[in-house]
């Protein structure tokens, strides 16, 4: 790893921040910062108390080669001897922890950022994988981005268990154009269904609504529908012509982009 590289994940591992981490060395987060990402590196005095701030040496901070035989030297600790001359094989929580972070830069981002772990630890780059991502796209446990992929996404595309975006896949999903189990949008689709446009086992739709139980302005039903304009099929398809007709003459111009959604959903259920 570079100078910056290794500042980087031995300030992540304390759990310091950028600005918490330069305070400690009487510097500013953006130096900081310029250090981690190669665009400056640190002044003598400042690599000396960083040595001391983290419990490493200088060597090993400026000398890319030294990683390997300090990540030994490590191993060798964790080792103690048993009575019968063996020894015990301890691994410490460090060699549970992963980082790649490419030399390319796209403005103030590595282009590719890995970092995974047992922790908290953050990947930032146009493409992100780790514990907790950010980037255009980002891959975690916990991913935020232009694409994000999580156990919690947010972002315009978003496809996670509980999933925040413009777009969102999830068992929870939020957002715009929403699918899930439990989905909230303008136009959602899923087992339990709220927005404007809703379609869905049970389906609260403010303009239309289409599902077994559907709820809306205009509301169809397999078994029961509630609004001003209803039927119900019996599981027997809708009138599509009539379903269309009531969709132009009671739905807004305003709402034209999913209005034509809309007609596609009815004729599919």
């Amino acid at each position: 790893m570079t100078l910056g590289e290794k500042i980087y994940m031995l300030r992540t591992e304390k759990g310091l921040s950028q600005e918490s981490f330069g305070d400690s060395l009487g510097v500013s987060r953006q130096s900081v910062s310029k250090w981690e990402t190669g665009v400056s590196v640190p002044e003598l005095d400042k690599i000396v108390a960083i040595s001391n701030l983290f419990g490493v040496t200088t060597d090993y901070l400026l000398r890319e080669d030294l990683e390997r035989e300090m990540r030994a030297g490590e191993e060798k600790e964790s080792e103690p001897a048993l009575s019968d001359g063996r020894h015990a094989v301890y691994y410490s929580s460090r060699r549970l922890h992963y980082e790649y972070k490419s030399k390319k830069m796209i403005g103030n981002l590595p282009l590719v950022h890995i970092h995974t772990g047992a922790g908290l630890y953050r990947a930032k780059g146009v493409i992100a994988i780790g514990n907790i991502a950010e980037g255009a796209l980002a891959i975690g446990f916990v991913a935020v981005g232009g694409f994000a992929i999580g156990l919690v996404s947010v972002g315009l595309l978003c496809l996670a268990t509980l999933a925040v975006g413009i777009v969102a896949l999830g068992s929870f999903s939020f957002g715009i154009i929403t699918f899930g189990a439990v989905s909230v949008g303008i136009f959602s689709m899923g087992a339990l269904t709220f927005g404007q446009f809703a379609f869905g086992a049970s389906a609260h739709g403010a303009q239309v609504a289409v599902g077994d139980v559907a709820r809306g302005n205009i509301a169809l039903g397999y078994s029961q529908a509630v609004g001003n304009y209803t039927e119900v099929s019996g599981r027997q398809p809708f009138d599509y012509e009539k379903a269309c007709r009531l969709i132009d003459e009671h739905v807004s111009p305003s709402w034209s982009f999913f209005k034509t959604w809309a007609k596609h959903m009815v004729k599919f259920f």
